[in-house]
């Protein structure tokens, strides 16, 4: 980039979100900057997800996705990324930045929001227990718990020692399903310090285990 500063060129522009029929994929698309205006080609992106509104104050918080797997491309073409494993009924939150060869970061894009549509209204065929987004975690994590029938259902956290610190889940749940969130503290509200927790999802029929990594 000429004279090594930051040019609001480098910016990707118009992130979008396509989405594919009967699927739970989608694709991410945007235009790639130059290294300097729209000529040349930029060093690296950085696109990240969440499932909280972007804004620039919180980017590093969200979940990065394909790290150094897409190179920039030529100034003015367009890109794209396939996004996978998407829960039904939420949504989620795209934004994506550039470095030049200097390793100036533009600003972020524009943030695409997806909402990911509700499943047919009958009960899922079989109980679920979704492994934990983000993982690894640092200000929350979510669960989301898919029960066949009406039912007692216990979800509870355990820290490295073993020691049960919290409750997500307790009593009888309807059948459907829904999201849990845990924001990384135990039953006191205290934080929990970084390291791998067990999260312990319980019904009558099922007992199935979840690692998070929580980072401070």
């Amino acid at each position: 980039m000429a004279n090594g500063r930051l040019s609001s060129f480098l910016l990707a522009t118009t992130l979008v979100v396509v989405a594919a029929r009967d699927s739970d994929a989608i694709t991410l698309r945007w235009t790639a900057p130059g290294d300097d205006g729209m000529i040349g080609t930029a060093t690296e992106y950085d696109l990240r997800v969440s499932r909280d509104p972007i804004t620039s104050t919180n980017f590093g918080l969200a979940t990065r996705l394909f790290a150094g797997q897409i190179a920039p491309a030529p100034g003015g073409t367009v890109q794209s990324w396939s996004f996978t494993g998407l829960t039904s009924g939420v949504d989620y939150y795209f934004a994506i930045r550039t470095a030049d060869d200097r390793g100036n970061w533009s600003p972020i894009s524009n943030v695409a929001r997806y909402s990911a549509p509700l499943a047919a209204d009958s009960p899922p065929l079989r109980f679920n227990f979704s492994s934990p987004f983000p993982n690894p975690a640092r200000g929350a994590t979510r669960f989301s718990v898919s029960l066949p029938q009406p039912g007692p259902l216990e979800v509870e956290v355990y820290d490295p020692a073993g020691r049960r610190v919290r409750a997500l889940a307790e009593g009888t749940h309807a059948a459907g399903t829904s999201e849990l969130v845990w924001d990384l503290r135990d039953d006191q509200g205290r934080p929990l310090r970084a390291g791998t927790y067990l999260v312990r999802a319980q019904t009558r029929e099922h007992d199935t285990l979840r690692r998070v990594t929580v980072i401070r």
